[in-house]
């Protein structure tokens, strides 16, 4: 986004933006400037919603929500990926439509010339035994044609199965947190809507990382950062490809899982629950061992055609639970 504000205008803002940076204990980098220097502006009105909102909550605000919020409100670059892969897949889906029908259609084609031949009467006519012949010879070569351009439509569809593939891979890649390898909340966003149009059950298992702030302001961001990437490793590799695993804050992940039954998304909470606390740590700087870190879970369930944001809200509210009920355990969402 580009500013043209008088220099008094300017200045007036980056005074505010300062204040704005310390008020909320952030680090003065170019994309939480960008992000500070929008809201203040109030010229993206979704943006300062989401921070309004933020504030009004009393959620701190880090690094990673304004990372988040560039990405999603002024990345342009970002924007432009999307509307390319976008593009890009609808024209790849039209091929393989097109691919599709064609071959349909030569089968077809195929079927009614063959029994149109049958019916020809050629009874005591030698032309039309000669036509007859003619037409046997050209369907011959006609088949032998169509069916080698069919062998040509099957070879674009498998290339286009591929080319869709990559798309994917490319799509999920752009979509990934860097730090842990994880989904980012738009592509979460993105991809359970399509399950709830579906009419898919979902299930979503929130984590919190248990005094993370105080670990990383004991032994600092390089260390915090190796530990939030191995307890993601790690919560990842409970559900591999049957759910999506999401960063949704600092030291908070979601796992959405469609169509699991409860008791089973709980057999896997409770899994990633002791996996992370037998995890250990150790400094390479100092060969010290590092304390050990749990995690605090709310599991949550949502019907078919409810909204995410019934989901995320239950499972958030549980995991509140299950840090006021001491930590290091697992709590379901029940209606009241």
């Amino acid at each position: 986004m580009k500013y043209h504000d008088p220099m008094a205008q300017a200045q007036d803002k980056m005074t505010r933006l300062c204040l704005f940076l310390e008020e909320h204990q952030l680090a003065p980098h170019p994309i939480n400037y960008h992000v500070a220097y929008a809201y203040i502006s109030a010229d993206n009105a979704e943006l300062n919603k989401e921070i309004a909102l933020c504030i009004s909550n009393k959620q701190p605000l880090d690094d990673f929500i304004l990372e988040n919020l560039y990405q999603r409100h002024l990345s342009q670059e970002q924007k432009s990926q999307d509307l390319l892969i976008k593009g890009v897949t609808k024209v790849v889906n039209n091929i393989e439509t097109l691919t599709t029908e064609g071959s349909l259609a030569i089968n077809q084609y195929i079927a009614q010339l063959d029994s149109s031949l049958l019916s020809i009467d050629e009874n005591n006519l030698t032309e039309s035994r000669q036509v007859l012949a003619s037409i046997i010879d050209a369907s011959h070569k006609l088949k032998t044609s169509q069916l080698k351009l069919q062998d040509n439509l099957m070879q674009a569809q498998t290339e286009t199965k591929k080319t869709k593939q990559k798309l994917l891979a490319l799509k999920q890649a752009t979509h990934k947190d860097p730090l842990t390898g994880l989904f980012k909340q738009n592509y979460m966003i993105e991809q359970a809507q399509l399950w709830i149009d579906e009419n898919k059950s979902l299930c979503a298992i929130n984590i919190s990382i248990d005094d993370f702030n105080d670990f990383s302001c004991r032994y600092g961001h390089i260390i915090s950062d190796v530990v939030l990437n191995k307890i993601a490793s790690k919560v990842k590799s409970y559900v591999l490809e049957s759910g999506l695993p999401v960063r949704t804050k600092q030291e908070e992940f979601l796992i959405i899982l469609p169509e699991l039954e409860l008791t089973v998304v709980t057999e896997i909470a409770e899994k990633m629950r002791s996996g992370v606390e037998k995890l250990r740590f150790v400094s390479s700087r100092t060969g010290r061992r590092l304390p050990t870190i749990t995690i605090s879970m709310g599991i949550a369930q949502i019907s078919p055609n409810e909204e995410l944001n019934h989901l995320t809200r239950k499972a958030s509210s549980a995991t509140e639970q299950a840090k006021q009920a001491g930590k290091n355990t697992v709590i379901q969402h029940f209606k009241k």
